[in-house]
């Protein structure tokens, strides 16, 4: 076997369009430099190393490693491992390893193994292994075994397996099967089976039980449908609408006795860019709000808005390079609305900006 390194884009345009014997064309470009994948070389496999970033188009394929971004196109084939990077487009197809992130577009399929995280849109299809996370937007359809995680909105088709977690909105579909655990809000729709637990918080949820499948009813108005005589429905007092119920119901974590809430910004770490309130919450910056009016209404001035998690916030800004960051806020400084429109937002008067995340909340800088 042979091999090829490439350190530039006109190392790769001047490769022969065949080798005779098999080789392996070894991707290695700086940082910040970014070269294009326009073909496949017969007789041969290309692998990415070395924080690499490459484009892939026109059914070429690709393996990447050692934290390489790679953008995926036009039928192209990646595997990702350690900790890589691809967004896949186009009908691509992606099997992400070792916690690699995935960003799926275009009817693409991923399989993601070994706490990998994955955000599908667009119809993508994806097999969620080994505790990888997922969260499915836009009709895709996602199958998680082996305690993945899936966050499923916007009619999305989730199966789960194996102790898998879901949350489920927005017209989505979930089958939740062998001791998986579901949340079901708005009008989503939710099957249990086996010993699946489902906590539904909308009277809109249409949830059934099968087998010793159990339901949770924790808002006013919430039910459940019987179909096995061992199915237990049980009726739980929904938290109040209050800072403290806020987050009992969105789970959110604590560091240092303060709370960890997301936000999303610009690439120069701003929001309300070009605006009298402009604001930028680059890591390590305190900030108080100075017109700290949070109860005239949910959207507006007069406060700054968080989320639970760094995905809840895509509903409020898509930005091409926008960043998510993470930041602590003291209870006391936190109002929560009575029946919010936007459940997962809440208002925030003071924060720390702790650290950049990806779109699972898991700290990158």
């Amino acid at each position: 076997m042979d091999r090829v390194i490439v350190r530039s884009q006109s190392d790769l345009d001047v490769l022969p369009e065949r080798f005779e014997q098999y080789t392996v064309i070894e991707i290695r470009v700086p940082e910040r430099t970014r070269i294009s994948i326009t073909k496949a070389w017969e007789n041969s496999s290309i692998v990415a190393m070395g924080n690499s970033n490459v484009v892939t188009w026109k059914n070429s394929s690709v393996e990447a490693w050692e934290n390489s971004s790679i953008v995926a196109m036009g039928n192209s084939n990646v595997v990702a491992w350690d900790n890589s990077s691809v967004e896949a487009r186009n009908n691509s197809r992606i099997e992400a390893r070792d916690n690699s992130s995935v960003v799926a577009r275009d009817t693409s399929r991923v399989e993601a193994r070994d706490n990998s995280s994955v955000a599908a849109t667009d119809n993508s299809n994806v097999v969620a292994w080994d505790n990888s996370s997922v969260v499915a937007w836009d009709n895709s359809r996602v199958e998680a075994w082996d305690n993945s995680r899936v966050e499923a909105w916007d009619n999305s088709r989730v199966e789960a397996w194996d102790n898998s977690r879901v949350e489920a909105g927005d017209n989505s579909r979930v089958v939740a099967r062998e001791n998986s655990s579901v949340e079901a809000w708005e009008n989503s729709r939710v099957e249990a089976w086996g010993a699946g637990v489902c906590r539904v918080f909308s009277s809109a949820a249409r949830v059934e039980l099968h087998g010793h499948a159990v339901a949770l009813l924790q808002s006013d108005g919430a039910s459940a449908l019987r179909k096995s005589s061992t199915a237990t429905i049980l009726q739980v007092t929904p938290p109040e609408w209050t800072v403290e119920g806020w987050i009992e119901r969105e789970g959110v974590t604590e560091c240092d006795g303060r709370v960890v809430l997301y936000k999303r910004v610009s690439q120069d770490w701003k929001t309300q860019e070009g605006q009298p309130w402009e604001t930028c919450w680059q890591p390590g910056t305190l900030l108080t709000h100075p017109a700290w009016q949070p109860d005239d209404d949910e959207c507006g001035a007069g406060k700054f808005h968080a989320c639970s998690r760094p995905y809840f916030c895509d509903e409020f800004r898509q930005e091409e390079n926008d960043r998510y960051v993470a930041i602590a806020v003291r209870r006391e400084d936190m109002y929560a609305w009575r029946q919010p429109w936007y459940p997962h937002k809440i208002a925030v008067r003071a924060a720390e900006v702790l650290y950049e995340c990806d779109r699972f909340g898991r700290r990158t800088s």
